[in-house]
């Protein structure tokens, strides 16, 4: 059985995609050439939005008994297979065996029912189920299941961090996993505004800095320390934003959204379902948590430094979860959480400003002074081994946690885990190590505990593999630095 691990948890979990189609307007000042025609035109267009959503599931409805299994890896497989190549630097006909293999097998598993076929067995509460109302089958009170926002690493997509994702599910939480349309994933389809006179899909692969065209983008590649990173997460704040204020519309139940089933089929209606208060079954307009992983971090982390761009409205975020953050595309040292001065700017050319390490400091607070904080709210940092024996990276992140005040920030390290320990690629079957699955397992009880508000019993109730940071020297690297790791078991817990 090619499978993912399935899913434990108190609720069946759904999987459904939504996409939301934008007028076309280009974002940033990149451009990239056609190698075909020789015609340069902006790298990153803004033309429409998507997610992919993970959440408990009625799974006594008649509408899951036939639900199927959510593919994992996107579709088309060569298109998939083509932007995979670019991210990894392969040729693509080195992957096709080992992608035909996962991709036209490998389905996302959100059920503990086991199986003997993908092809023919259907499982129910998967794909497209209804959304779970949170009154049914229950006799005490009742809440809104809390709602999560969040962004995949490099060379990700919504469907890479399933079991991450699915495991915040079934624990009664809405968790909103965005497809980032900016070249950073291995592959999207996009597609246009239906208002446009040619309404048309495309396809968008991975992108790289060799495939932009600095000459004549009007920028410098020397500007920043990684330009391409920069106005991808620009890109990536009007997503979050434009994801937001989409969602919370279409759960106010306000006409003319236009946000729709990727597949293009009408959203169920189960929805639009209300508690007996009249507030929606999902709780958006307060208590949201940010999450992701590497540059998905990285986007978090400067969403939280700066003020809403443009006109659109703040996020009501309540909690931060940052898995393995990746900093390099922050050039200032030490920046610092937002505060609460009116006289802070929020527009896009401050952004950019602060990316490249522009002396203005108007959106990015780098103030050495003791601010007073509107990211009080509490911070998670689940850091992999390899990223915390990288010393200068991990000093740099102990900073910015530690602006977050005595009671915000939590740096939290897993021994023997590695960068991709936070995605499916480390539970992949055939090619998982062993242990993987303990570390992911790990990885959901620590964040859920601490969406919880319940860190704290949970590190105590797991002393035993509670270990002091002890860091051991096991050879050289090739660039003669020496090659260092970390001293405990896989799976033990380091408490900065």
């Amino acid at each position: 059985m090619l499978s993912l691990p399935s899913i434990r948890g108190t609720h069946p979990v759904g999987v459904t995609s939504f996409a939301t189609a934008l007028p076309r307007r280009p974002i940033g000042a990149l451009k990239i050439r056609d190698p075909r025609t020789g015609k340069v035109d902006p790298a990153l267009w803004l033309e429409d939005v998507a997610f992919t959503a993970y959440y408990p599931a009625d799974s006594s409805s008649n509408d899951s008994k036939d639900c199927k299994r959510a593919l994992w890896f996107p579709r088309p497989l060569h298109e998939a297979l083509q932007g995979l190549a670019t991210y990894l630097g392969l040729s693509k006909y080195l992957l096709w065996p080992l992608v035909y293999l996962f991709g036209a097998f490998i389905r996302v598993s959100s059920s503990l029912q086991e199986i003997i076929s993908l092809d023919n067995v259907k499982i129910p509460a998967h794909l497209n189920a209804p959304l779970l109302n949170p009154l049914k089958g229950v006799d005490e009170p009742a809440c809104p299941w809390p709602l999560v926002i969040f962004s995949h690493g490099l060379g990700g997509s919504s469907t890479a961090y399933s079991q991450f994702c699915s495991q915040l599910a079934a624990s009664g939480k809405v968790v909103l996993a965005i497809e980032h349309r900016d070249g950073s994933g291995m592959y999207c389809k996009l597609r246009s505004s239906p208002e446009s006179r040619n309404q048309v899909t495309r396809s968008l692969h991975y992108l790289r800095d060799s495939d932009i065209a600095w000459d004549d983008s009007g920028m410098q590649q020397d500007h920043k320390p990684l330009p391409l990173r920069a106005e991808q997460i620009i890109f990536r704040h009007h997503e979050v934003y434009l994801i937001y204020a989409a969602f919370s519309r279409f759960l106010r139940k306000e006409s003319l959204v236009g946000l729709t089933r990727s597949d293009g089929s009408p959203v169920d209606r189960s929805w639009l379902d209300v508690m007996n208060t009249g507030e929606s079954i999902v709780r958006f307009q307060s208590n949201v948590t940010f999450a992701g992983h590497s540059f998905g971090g990285c986007t978090i982390l400067s969403m939280l430094l700066t003020k809403p761009m443009d006109d659109y409205v703040p996020i009501p975020i309540d909690h931060v979860v940052l898995l393995d953050p990746w900093l390099e595309p922050f050039s200032y040292p030490r920046p610092a959480p937002l505060t609460t001065n009116p006289q802070t700017t929020s527009n896009v050319e401050s952004l950019a400003e602060s990316l490249e390490g522009g002396d203005s400091g108007n959106t990015m607070n780098t103030e050495t002074s003791t601010p007073k904080l509107l990211s009080s709210m509490p911070m998670l940092v689940l850091n992999s081994e390899t990223f915390t024996v990288w010393k200068d990276h991990f000093e740099r992140l102990e900073n910015i946690v530690h602006l977050w005040g005595p009671s915000g920030g939590k740096i939290l390290t897993l021994v023997g885990s590695e960068h991709i320990s936070f995605s499916d690629f480390s539970v992949l079957p055939l090619f998982s190590k062993a242990g993987s699955r303990m570390l992911m397992d790990t990885i959901c009880s620590l964040t859920l505990s601490f969406l919880d508000n319940n860190l704290e019993n949970a590190l105590e109730g797991c002393e035993s593999h509670m270990k002091k940071m002890e860091i051991q020297i096991v050879g050289t690297k090739k660039d003669g630095k020496p090659k260092q790791k970390l001293l405990g078991n896989k799976g033990d817990v380091i408490v900065h």
